[in-house]
């Protein structure tokens, strides 16, 4: 029954709808939600090895711990290397103590692989010639000439010299053939052979056969469907189509994590893949999280793929600092010209204010010879009046526009110094570790978000203080257009939470979603909500809230 549902679960996979940019985009999500809960996973995973530590410490037979600490090699596997050949090394122990050589040359052929897996392959070597192979039979042979292929492969593609590559490459064609003779038809490492003999004769329409096979053996969401997934991707590759290869690529990561597996290939990949399409940030997320598990892993040939990949984002970050630092000159030179035309409106305005000073004069003056025109002269006052009206009002928005902008550009300003001399330490660091080649600090630098969180908070501290001091009153008031139970408590009276903050924005003219979502960091429909939530609460007609709320700390004459 259990098999039948595995074939069910693999024919659903297959018979799946085409995958688009939007699943793909929405499998990433997926991941970054994953990556955020890794140490549940890890906890998880923990768990289940403490469980088989305390049956291996109960276990009185030699079968039942060599059983057990072959389950313990299983769970390390893809977790801890060091740990994964420490209970081979106990199963290759327990199978001498138990007379069995083709047993004991099985974990040895096993233990070479995960050298050769983790980049140590002289020692992965070393232990292959000590194996008789005559000694072995079934798969304790097939593994056995699997793990010669697989060094042999390793050593092919990484070697420096091209005669010796084509040895090596010889000697793992050669193996891979007598590994596929004695594994299991179903068995992984059968599957894996074939798939990678076919894509070295360039045959991948037959690769991607066998992997839809191997498909149907594996349960959706384990271990080995990430593997499955991954090889996948590398046929669709080759096929030149990147949606699927995206897709299966994805589904091999997001497997990966859940599983808490630390050797994983398929979330280097993805990171290359991401970087290639221009999302760095996404990448450099991906890539920070595959090198910490790597080094819980302890893969030197994982550590080799990673570095490249971080230079590459280096250089990116370099230039889209330069990219930044020109736009902060432009926005400089702009705020200047903006200020200077400011002064000017502001002298137009003080000007026109005389003329209307003396205009009014000359009225008096001749409202006092022009007795018999005084019904025209009191309309044309009237109209004056009114003007007056109009511009005592205007001169009040400007003087308060006046104060909010002598307050934000003078924190901006400050702030942009700051930032620039922050900036310019980075940089100072980063040249020097480069030139250092202290590359393990330089990740360190780079991947901690202490540096954004910390930039951040400082930001919305200085917006908080700059608002109340310009609006001390704006929390009373705005709890005021609320009923009783939406009105929104302060934990802190100099700082203000989200929903407030976002209707300090529009008090400051800034109406639009997307900006006000740009600058506190979330997403537009987050936005929307909250101030969706808040007019949910407001005394009297929703739609005339936020126009109420534009007009707090504005005397209730001028809005007349």
């Amino acid at each position: 029954m259990t098999i039948t549902l595995l074939w069910f679960a693999a024919i659903s996979v297959q018979a799946a709808p085409y995958p688009t940019k939007d699943t793909v985009d929405s499998l990433l999500h997926c991941i970054d939600t994953a990556i955020g809960q890794t140490d549940k996973y890890v906890q998880k995973k923990t768990d289940r090895i403490d469980y088989l530590h305390t049956k291996l410490g109960k276990a009185e037979t030699l079968s039942a711990k060599y059983e057990l600490s072959y389950q313990l090699y299983t769970e390390y596997l893809p977790f801890v290397n060091d740990s994964a050949i420490f209970y081979l090394e106990q199963c290759t122990d327990i199978a001498r103590q138990l007379n069995d050589p083709s047993k004991t040359g099985g974990c040895l052929s096993l233990m070479a692989l995960c050298c050769s897996n983790a980049g140590i392959y002289l020692e992965s070597v070393s232990i292959l010639k000590t194996i008789d192979p005559s000694q072995l039979n079934g798969i304790d042979l097939g593994l056995y000439y699997y793990a010669y292929s697989h060094v042999s492969n390793e050593l092919a593609y990484y070697g420096k010299f091209a005669n010796m590559r084509k040895q090596y490459a010889d000697a793992s064609t050669r193996y891979f053939t007598l590994a596929q003779q004695h594994l299991p038809s179903n068995h992984k490492y059968n599957y894996m052979s074939h798939e990678i003999m076919l894509h070295k004769h360039n045959n991948i329409k037959q690769a991607l056969s066998i992997n839809n096979q191997w498909l149907q053996q594996v349960q959706p969401g384990s271990t080995e469907y990430a593997i499955v997934a991954y090889y996948r991707c590398l046929d669709y590759k080759a096929m030149g189509d990147s949606i699927q290869m995206m897709y299966w690529l994805a589904e091999s990561v997001l497997s990966d994590v859940k599983n808490a597996v630390m050797d994983q290939g398929s979330v280097w990949e993805m990171a290359n893949q991401l970087m290639s399409r221009g999302d760095v940030d996404r990448s450099y997320r991906y890539i920070c999280f595959t090198s910490d598990c790597a080094d819980r892993f302890g893969s030197r040939q994982r550590l080799s793929h990673i570095s490249p990949l971080l230079s590459r984002i280096a250089q990116v970050y370099k230039a889209k600092e330069e990219r930044s630092n020109r736009s902060l000159r432009y926005t400089i030179t702009a705020i200047s010209i903006l200020s200077l035309l400011l002064l000017i409106a502001l002298a137009y305005v003080h000007r026109k204010r005389n003329q209307l000073a003396v205009t009014r004069d000359h009225l008096a003056q001749s409202n006092n010879q022009l007795q018999d025109t005084n019904a025209q002269l009191s309309s044309l006052n009237n109209q004056l009046s009114s003007l007056n009206s109009q511009l005592t009002t205007l001169n009040s928005q400007l003087s308060e526009a006046n104060r909010v902008k002598d307050e934000y550009v003078g924190r901006f300003l400050r702030l942009c110094s700051i930032y620039i001399d922050r900036l310019e330490d980075i940089r100072k660091k980063v040249i020097k570790r480069v030139k250092n080649k202290q590359y393990a600090e330089l990740v360190e630098l780079t991947r901690s978000a202490e540096f954004s969180n910390k930039e951040s908070n400082e930001l919305y501290a200085n917006f908080d203080t700059a608002f109340l001091q310009l609006f001390p009153t704006f929390v009373a008031d705005f709890n005021a257009l609320l009923k009783p139970e939406s009105r929104i408590a302060q934990s802190d009276d100099n700082t203000l939470n989200t929903p407030i903050r976002i209707f300090a924005l529009i008090r400051l003219g800034i109406s639009d979603s997307s900006k006000i979502a740009e600058f506190l960091h979330y997403s537009v429909n987050t936005i929307y909500n909250y101030r969706a939530n808040i007019k949910n609460g407001a005394i009297g007609d929703r739609a005339e809230f936020e126009d109420k709320v534009k007009t707090i700390g504005i005397p209730e004459s001028n809005l007349k």
